[in-house]
């Protein structure tokens, strides 16, 4: 456990394992915890607590079900740590179809990622599975910046647009239909307490622009909106983490809501 930068719960919950490369499914417990250095029945422990959330929301969606697709479907969600969670929408879409063999979420999303980085593992962990459509939820990372005199952000707003054209037409143009979700926002107060080494932050301004181009530019290519920004906006209640970054329960179970709407 002392070699882990984060408590257990964080590490895992975000499937920090990826990050090392391995190839290792997200049910193989025993080769991720080898990874982690902790023992099987520890992960295990945390791993069931995942799962019993991801049950009691999955409970709360609609208990009126669409009739089984036909042909069925499988929908790529493509990302960074909010869709790379053991809670995430991914978690509660699958449990709720868990009777429903004709539709089914594959992840494929990194946590820490950007959009250059999806750009990089782009033809060896999307365009090479198999799926009909595509969650596109990423740019949470990209908006970050120093806090500091030069608030530069980890990407530009134009390099974000550039990246987002590229992914969006190239997964429709191989025939795919895609969904993009709006970023939330961020609360820096907590976020900079949980992360004191980053000096980073976010600014409304900056995570404003990055919801507006993919508003306009989902309008422009014809395809989808998940607006969780708007929908956040409208709850009186808090959809963060501790850590002011990650979507806590009450804000994946929104935006699974907005995507069982959408979805097939």
């Amino acid at each position: 456990m002392e070699q882990l930068q984060h408590p257990l719960e964080f590490v895992h919950k975000f499937n920090l394992y990826k990050l090392s490369g391995l190839l290792i499914e997200d049910d193989d417990l025993q080769s991720i915890a080898r990874v982690y250095g902790v023992s099987l029945a520890e992960l295990a422990k945390v791993d069931e607590s995942f799962q019993r959330n991801i049950a009691e929301l999955a409970g709360r969606l609609p208990s009126a079900k669409n009739a089984p697709a036909d042909p069925p479907v499988s929908i790529l969600a493509i990302g960074d740590s909010i869709t790379s969670d053991r809670e995430s929408y991914v978690k509660i879409l699958n449990r709720y179809w868990q009777d429903d063999p004709t539709r089914r979420i594959l992840d494929s999303a990194v946590s820490g990622d950007t959009t250059t980085d999806l750009i990089k593992r782009f033809y060896s962990t999307v365009l090479n599975r198999d799926f009909h459509w595509a969650v596109l939820f990423i740019g949470t990372n990209d908006s970050l910046q120093l806090d500091d005199e030069m608030r530069i952000s980890v990407l530009s707003l134009d390099e974000y647009m550039r990246n987002i054209r590229f992914i969006s037409e190239t997964l429709i143009e191989k025939g795919k239909t895609l969904i993009q979700v709006t970023i939330p926002p961020a609360d820096n107060v907590p976020l900079q307490s949980y992360f004191p080494d980053g000096n980073y932050l976010y600014t409304d301004k900056h995570v404003g622009q990055v919801n507006d181009f993919i508003r306009d530019w989902a309008k422009a290519k014809g395809y989808q909106v998940a607006d969780l920004a708007r929908a956040v906006r409208e709850q009186s209640a808090d959809v963060l983490e501790p850590d002011g970054l990650h979507l806590n329960g009450r804000g994946q179970l929104i935006l699974s809501k907005l995507l069982l709407e959408l979805l097939p």
